[in-house]
């Protein structure tokens, strides 16, 4: 049986596809170091999958826009909606340790007049 689910953060997008193997992620055709390199927050997505002591599942990823570091935090959240798919039970151990919390930040946008959202031209008096 396959479970799908998706997540976004910022403008990354994130699809995980989760079925019955032998443990391997693949995010888009590569292992987690090839694609992501020594980045230490590579951690947070394995986090999930600790504690749900699931290991006997293979998740295919695919990802894309954004930077690595919020993909990363999306594909925590798309294996924690996965794992929920597979067992709701989990949803209150996963709010406690504030995995499946969502951060809708995003990028304020440019203004006319302005060099940036905010920055504006030095205010000359004469």
């Amino acid at each position: 049986m396959k479970y799908i689910s998706f997540a976004k953060k910022k403008t990354s997008v994130i699809k995980i596809i989760m079925f019955y193997g032998n443990g391997i992620i693949k995010i888009n055709n590569k292992t987690i170091l090839n694609y992501f390199g020594k980045i230490f927050n590579t951690n947070l997505i394995i986090i999930p999958l600790l504690i749900s002591n699931i290991k006997n599942f293979n998740y295919i990823i695919k990802v894309k826009g954004g930077g690595k570091i919020s993909q990363i935090y999306g594909i925590k959240i798309a294996i924690c909606k996965c794992i929920l798919l597979f067992n709701y039970k989990l949803k209150k151990k996963f709010r406690k340790l504030n995995l499946f919390s969502i951060d809708d930040r995003v990028v304020e946008r440019k203004k006319y007049g302005k060099k940036k959202s905010r920055k504006s031209e030095q205010y000359s008096k004469r």
